[in-house]
């Protein structure tokens, strides 16, 4: 058995794919555990990745529309990500494939 702690894998919460201080080196996907603190992040979108986000723990908007705790966000490739924490947010992330060089903000 191995043990990990978040805070010492990968950069930002990212613990699975194709990056240095992955739990779990892959190619075809990452995984991200993450508190996210109130405020927008910067508009960006991906050529190749998928990204899924699932809300933990408090509300995001994404696009216009309000996700809530149990709620499920997927963008497509060339989907634009506009995304603000309207409360402090958990989220699990997960990209397919692990391209960590696709993403391009706006």
């Amino acid at each position: 058995m191995l043990r990990y702690k978040l805070s010492e894998c990968g950069a930002r919460g990212w613990f699975i794919g194709d990056f240095d201080g992955a739990v779990h080196r892959n190619k075809d996907f990452e995984v991200n555990y993450q508190k996210n603190p109130r405020g927008p992040t910067p508009s960006h979108t991906h050529k190749i990745v998928h990204e899924i986000q699932l809300v933990i723990r408090g509300k995001m908007l994404v696009n216009g529309e309000i996700f809530l705790p149990g709620d499920i966000c997927m963008l497509e490739p060339n989907d634009i990500s506009q995304i603000e924490y309207l409360e402090d947010t958990e989220t699990v992330a997960i990209k397919f494939p692990s391209c960590p060089s696709d993403k391009y903000y706006l």
